[in-house]
């Protein structure tokens, strides 16, 4: 008898769950959703507001839940929908009023992401990239021409002057040491030019060989990397031709940097300080500090490790719908590591679905709903 009772209940609870079909949760963790419109109204909620709006668009008409969703469509989605367009799109224009190209690029891709007429949004987005893209190549081809203008411009001054024997060995062994110095440069930027090259980035590998064949004109490897990036250039990329140069100006000479010792290594590291620890160690490695590398190599583990941490407590708020604790804990696992996409692209996501989830919070049924789409 209590078993019938048992399984009596076990099947009124199951079909409780058809018939209301709700969302249950455990620990933040989300399980299996039967409800439509409960699914609709829990992804509204969350900022994923196209991806409700698809739900409801998808729904047979023939669907018990059709009409309510249709409902919620007409009278909350599409509004709160319309409202964030132009908001996103409003800020977009005004940051590229100001020529703000990485911010206007986020506000169209933004816009991107909530309109029904998405490739005008991604044409706009794109625009932005390029304009940021030329501006960011301009910039640093004139600072990078005007560095190596003055690296050519040493070059005479390791000649013996008169008064001392041509052959002298010290002047001999400077210029050596100079020219090989040049000889770094120029493979160093032949290796970043391969690089950016590889992340899609042909303008920076652009200013990365230009560099390079200029300290060694006649480099075979260089003519040929030059024609394979100028291939890759987006015809949106111009190059300009004029090879900045600015006047000889007398250096005010740097006060030499106080000696750093392993000792004020390890007590940063002792207090938790691995930034200031890896700041010390770059110093310490350039004045030739004892075992620099094993130590280098020991602030590096720490370094990853504690943002590695970070990254997964902020996962966790995340998971438990904690935005400001995740934002906290990935924006210290960036701040340590901001070569790590995963971590920036993790932060970056949280801190849009947050401004977003803010928005859509300040609406009201009453504001009014543009029109323009």
């Amino acid at each position: 008898m209590k078993r019938l009772l048992l399984l009596l209940l076990l099947s009124l609870f199951l079909s409780a769950c058809a018939a209301t079909k709700s969302v249950m949760f455990e620990n933040g963790i989300r399980f299996q959703v039967m409800n439509p419109y409960v699914e609709i109204k829990y992804d509204f909620e969350r900022g994923r507001i196209m991806q409700a709006r698809e739900r409801v668009l998808a729904l047979d008409k023939k669907h018990q839940d059709y009409a309510v969703a249709r409902k919620y469509l007409e009278k909350t989605i599409e509004p709160a929908r319309r409202r964030l367009f132009v908001h996103y799109l409003r800020t977009a224009k005004r940051f590229e009023t100001q020529k703000q190209w990485a911010d206007a690029m986020e506000a169209y891709a933004q816009a991107k992401s909530v309109t029904i007429k998405p490739d005008v949004m991604e044409a706009k987005r794109s625009e932005m990239e390029f304009r940021l893209r030329q501006l960011r190549l301009d910039r640093l081809l004139r600072l990078r021409r005007s560095e190596d203008a003055v690296w050519l411009a040493n070059l005479p001054a390791y000649e013996p002057p008169k008064g001392v024997d041509g052959k002298d060995e010290v002047y001999l062994r400077q210029r050596e040491v100079y020219n090989e110095a040049l000889d770094e440069r120029a493979d160093s930027a032949y290796s970043e030019a391969k690089l950016y090259l590889r992340r899609n980035q042909p303008e920076i590998a652009y200013i990365e060989i230009e560099s390079h064949l200029r300290l060694q004109p006649d480099s075979g490897r260089g003519k040929r990397l030059l024609s394979e990036i100028s291939s890759e250039m987006p015809k949106q990329i111009t190059i300009s031709g004029n090879v900045a140069t600015r006047k000889s100006t007398q250096n005010k000479r740097t006060s030499t940097p106080k000696a750093v010792s392993a000792e004020q290594i390890h007590e940063a590291m002792k207090q938790g300080e691995l930034l200031e620890a890896k700041r010390l160690l770059q110093s310490y490695r350039r004045s030739d500090g004892k075992d620099a590398d094993k130590l280098l190599s020991q602030v590096q583990k720490r370094i990853e490790a504690r943002a590695a941490d970070l990254f997964a407590a902020g996962s966790k708020a995340f998971r438990k719908e904690k935005l400001d604790e995740a934002i906290a804990f990935w924006s210290d696992s960036v701040t340590l590591m901001p070569e790590q996409a995963e971590y920036v692209e993790a932060l970056h996501r949280v801190r849009q679905l947050k401004e977003r989830l803010n928005l859509l919070r300040e609406q009201k049924e009453t504001d009014p709903v543009p029109e323009e789409e």
